[in-house]
This record gives structure tokens, sequence and C-alpha cells, in this order.
């Protein structure tokens, strides 16, 4: 399924950044974004996920909604971006509000994480691929407000203070994972362990995996807006400098 849909999206992405004559890293980073979904949800990693260990299943999620889509926005041009912006119309305009994307990332991402809910996706194929629609879809929802411009743009402070506060509000799920004792009945009722790998210490290794991960992606994350603040600082700079020569000239 994501194979197929990763094929018509990379299709339909070549076609527009031809037209746009988009730079090859921006086709780069679309190209291993769309790969990096299809592969973590179409390989081995997917039957040892489903049927061994949750660890792997979380590293999945990880992939699919916290390395994935800032690829693949970024590997949209500005033109590209200006188009969805303009087609999603005012209800888009709202859900990518930093207001509103936060919140609602947070919220499904601890809602599937939920025992009850994890479980019942897991035992029903269609539902866990409902679950990993969503994955994708709240990941590029938390992502738009941080990467692109459209429909508004955001303040690089206030990007990076809706990174900080995603960084805080998330980090409980991981700790409690990394902390408590087995959450997910469908893993502990497995009948065969890889690696001799308890329920307990699986879900353990998958709450520091998901607690590091999000620090270092997030970090990167501050870092790269850090950069972005200090080049307008210096942009501003100059400007205030050109404007000052100019009216001594005057």
């Amino acid at each position: 399924m994501f194979v197929l849909l990763g094929a018509a999206a990379l299709v339909l992405y070549v076609r527009a950044w031809r037209r746009e004559q988009g730079s090859a890293l921006r086709l780069a980073a679309f190209t291993v974004g769309v790969l990096l979904i299809a592969v973590s949800l179409n390989s081995p990693l997917e039957t040892i996920a489903v049927h061994y260990l949750l660890l792997f299943h979380l590293l999945q999620n990880v992939v699919i909604a916290d390395w994935a889509p800032p690829l693949l926005l970024a590997g949209l041009t500005p033109a590209m971006r200006h188009a969805i912006a303009e087609r999603g119309g005012r209800p888009f305009a709202f859900v990518t509000k930093p207001t509103i994307a936060l919140p609602v990332w947070l919220v499904g991402w601890y809602l599937i994480h939920l025992g009850g809910v994890y479980d019942v996706a897991l035992r029903h194929p269609w539902l866990l691929n409902v679950e990993h629609v969503l994955m994708i879809g709240i990941g590029l929802l938390f992502w738009w407000p941080i990467i692109c411009d459209e429909p508004r743009s955001v303040p690089t402070l206030g990007r990076i203070a809706y990174v900080f506060a995603a960084f805080v509000l998330s980090a409980f799920l991981g700790l409690a994972l990394t902390f408590a004792p087995p959450l997910y009945g469908y893993y502990e009722g497995l009948p065969e362990r890889l690696w001799g790998i308890s329920a307990a210490k699986d879900q353990n290794l998958g709450g520091i995996l998901m607690s590091t991960e999000q620090a270092l992606v997030l970090f990167a994350a501050v870092v790269w807006l850090l950069i972005r603040l200090f080049r307008e600082e210096d942009e501003r700079e100059q400007l205030l400098q050109a404007e000052h020569r100019a009216q001594g000239l005057l």
C-alpha cells in the first residue's frame, strides 16, 4: 500500500518539480522522505514490528512521523507550498497555525501510543495502516509551521518556542515507556521473543529510543532555526547600515 502511495507521490512531485525547475537538493530531500516511509512500512522491519518487538514498531513511528515529514516539506519549492496552502484555503490555514498544529500533534502522538489503541491496531491490519497514515499526517502538520512560510510566516523566534514546547510536552511519553512496566498486552502475549528481550526490556528500550531520537531531531531543528535567526539579524543590520549611509549622503 505505502509503496504504491509513495510511488504515486513521487511521480506527481517530479512533474511539479520539473515545471518549477526545482533544485536537485529538493528532489533528493523529497525522495529520501518517500523512501523512509516506504521502506520502514514495507520491509522486514514491518514484520519484526508487528510480530516480535515493540522497539521496532516505535522505530517505525519515529521514522514516519519525525524523519520523513521534514524531508518531504523541505523538498517542496515555495511555489508548491503556496499552491498547497491556496488549495487548502481557510481550513488549512487554521490547522497549520502553531497554536492548533502543536496540540493536534501532541494529542495524536499520545493517543496513538495508548496501550488499548496500540493493541487494537496491531490485531487489525487495516487499523494499523490507519495508524501509520495518521502518524504521517500529524508529522506533516507539526513540521509545516517550522519549515514553511505559507499561508503565513511565523517569526523565527516563534518557531524556536514552538519546537521547545513540543520537546517538553512530548517527552513524557518516552519517559513513561522507559520506566513503566509493560503497557502493551499484545507484545506481552507474543509467543516468540527475538534475541531474548523481555516485554519489559523491549518497552524500556523503545522509550529510550523515542526520547533520544526526539531530543536529537528537535535539537537539530532549533540549531537550524538559530542559524536562520542570526542570518536575519545580520540582514537587518546591513539594511540599517545602508539606510544610515543613504541618509548621510543626503
